[in-house]
């Protein structure tokens, strides 16, 4: 199914951001202690990053009415299942959800909110090396 609206986008990018934050919490219960500072940052950038697009749907939503814009393949980033590595299955998460805001910053016209997911992709490019790498 492709979205094909901008507020199909920032409803994805939620909805990504918040099985990305449970699956960090859930995984941080019991984790080794190595692997509990990590988890915690994960999440709470997950957190920030659900009001951030929260913000951005409010603050853009008459703009983002009228704005056209090529249909973006949802399926393309669906979680992987996760594997034995909690590391590797942590980046893959937020890897697919810098790769979603990467090809929604190249599908939405609105600069400010282009630049929006801009940012907090390449964030995510940070996270994964300072978290998982």
């Amino acid at each position: 199914m492709g979205l094909a609206t901008f507020s199909a986008i920032l409803d994805f990018a939620i909805r990504s951001e918040e099985a990305g934050l449970a699956f960090f919490a859930a995984r941080a219960d019991g984790a080794p202690p190595g692997l509990a500072a990590p988890l915690g940052r994960l999440r709470e950038e997950a957190e920030r990053n659900v009001k951030a697009f929260r913000t951005i749907l409010r603050e853009n939503v008459t703009e983002m009415v009228m704005e056209p814009f090529e249909p973006i393949d949802e399926s393309r980033f669906a979680p992987a299942p996760p594997g034995d590595d909690l590391l590797a299955a942590c980046a893959g998460v937020v890897g697919r959800q810098r790769d979603f805001l990467r090809a929604a910053a190249a599908a939405v016209n609105l600069r400010e909110v282009k630049r929006a997911f801009e940012k907090i992709a390449e964030k995510k490019d940070r996270l994964i090396g300072e978290t998982c790498g």
